[in-house]
C-alpha cells in the first residue's frame, strides 16, 4: 500500500511571482509579491531548531478523550527555489543558500525560464554570485514552446551553468500536451534540440478543474496520496505555506499557515486541514467515490475523467471552498 500521512523533508521558497515570460500553461498570478528575506531565514531557522521535537497533534473530529496525540515534527533536509522567475529576486537566493549551508542542509533545484539576463556578462556575473554564495543544487530550466525561448540563448543559458556549476549541473524540463513523465529525447517538435550532456524531462500539461480539456482522460489518476507533489512546505511569494508543489496548492483552502508560524503551528494547521486529511490520509480516490455518490444524488456528474490528481485536487478545494 501506498504511504500515508503529511512529513514535509522539503521546503520550495517561491522567492517572488514576478516573470519576464507570459506563457499561456502558467497558473501562477504574475505580481510584484516578494517573500521578506528576513522571514524566511527565521522560518529556516525555526525548521532546524524543531526538527524531531515532540509536538501535540489535535485531532478535532476524535472523541473527546483521545482528540490528541503526541507525534514528531518532521526534519527539513533541503530547500529549493521556484517562482514566478526567481532569478529576479537574486538577493534571496543568496540569503537563503548561505543560511541553507550554515546548517548543512541539501539544495533540490532552482526552476528558471533561463531567459531574464541580458548579455552573457550579466548571466555569467548573476551565477557566478549565486554559486560563490554555496549554491551547489541543480538548474531546472523550463524549456519549451510555451515558453518561447530563443534556442541560441537557452544554449548560451546552459554552456555558462555547466561552465560555473559543473556539467551535470542542469536540467531540461518541457513542457507536452502528448507526453509521459518520463526522461525522453528531445526533438524538433517542441523546437529544442539534444542538448549534449543535459538530463531532459517530458511533463505533461496540466490543468486546473474549470478547464475541459482536464477532464477528457481514459483513466482515473493513480492514488499515491499526495506522495508524489506532497510532503513539501511550498511558500508562496505573498508568505502563505501550502503542503505541496502542485498547482492545485494556489487553493487557499490547503494554506497551512503562513512564514511567520512556527513549524509546530503550521503541522498543527495540517493535521486539522480537511483537505490535507483527504489528500495524505483518506486518499483523492476515496473522496471521488464519495462527490459521486453525492452528484448522483442530485442528478448531477463529475465533468469528465482526470488521470491527473492535481486536476482532482483543484476540483476539490473549489468544491468545498
Amino acid at each position: 500500500m501506498k504511504q500515508k500521512g503529511f512529513y514535509p523533508t522539503e521546503i520550495i521558497f517561491s522567492a517572488t511571482n514576478a516573470c519576464n515570460l507570459h506563457c499561456e500553461h502558467c497558473f501562477i498570478e504574475r505580481n510584484p509579491h516578494k517573500l521578506s528575506i528576513d522571514d524566511a531565514v527565521a522560518f529556516l531557522e525555526n525548521c532546524v531548531a524543531s526538527a524531531g521535537k515532540t509536538y501535540l497533534i489535535n485531532q478535532p473530529d476524535s472523541p473527546a478523550k483521545t482528540n490528541s496525540k503526541e507525534g514528531s515534527l518532521p526534519v527539513i533536509e533541503k530547500i529549493g527555489f521556484s517562482g514566478g522567475e526567481p532569478f529576479l529576486f537574486l538577493d534571496f537566493l543568496t540569503a537563503l543558500t548561505k543560511a541553507a549551508v550554515s546548517h548543512d542542509l541539501l539544495f533540490d533545484q532552482i526552476m528558471t525560464n533561463g531567459d531574464w539576463w541580458h548579455e552573457e556578462a550579466d548571466l555569467r556575473q548573476t551565477l557566478q554570485i549565486l554559486y560563490d554564495s554555496g549554491y551547489d543544487g541543480k538548474i531546472g530550466l523550463s524549456w519549451d514552446t510555451y515558453h518561447g525561448q530563443s534556442t541560441e540563448r537557452m544554449k548560451t543559458f546552459i554552456r555558462v551553468v555547466q561552465e560555473i556549476f559543473g556539467a551535470d549541473a542542469v536540467n531540461i524540463q518541457a513542457v507536452d500536451e502528448e507526453s509521459s513523465r518520463n526522461e525522453f529525447r528531445m526533438t524538433d517538435t517542441v523546437g529544442i534540440t539534444e542538448t549534449e550532456g543535459v538530463t531532459t524531462y517530458h511533463l505533461p500539461r496540466t490543468y486546473t478543474s474549470d478547464d475541459p480539456r482536464g477532464w477528457k482522460a481514459k483513466h482515473w489518476f493513480k492514488e499515491d496520496y499526495c506522495q508524489g507533489p506532497g510532503n513539501i512546505l511550498y511558500i508562496h511569494a505573498d508568505g502563505n505555506i501550502a503542503p505541496c508543489c502542485g498547482f492545485a496548492n494556489e487553493n487557499p483552502s490547503l494554506f497551512i499557515g503562513t512564514i511567520k508560524d512556527s513549524l509546530e503551528q503550521i503541522m498543527q494547521n495540517a493535521a486539522s486541514n480537511k483537505i490535507v486529511q483527504l489528500c495524505f490520509e483518506k486518499g483523492l480516490s476515496h473522496e471521488r467515490r464519495n462527490i459521486k455518490k453525492q452528484l448522483r444524488s442530485q442528478h448531477k456528474k463529475l465533468p469528465g475523467k482526470t488521470a491527473d490528481i492535481c486536476t482532482f485536487c483543484d476540483y476539490v478545494c473549489k468544491l468545498k471552498q
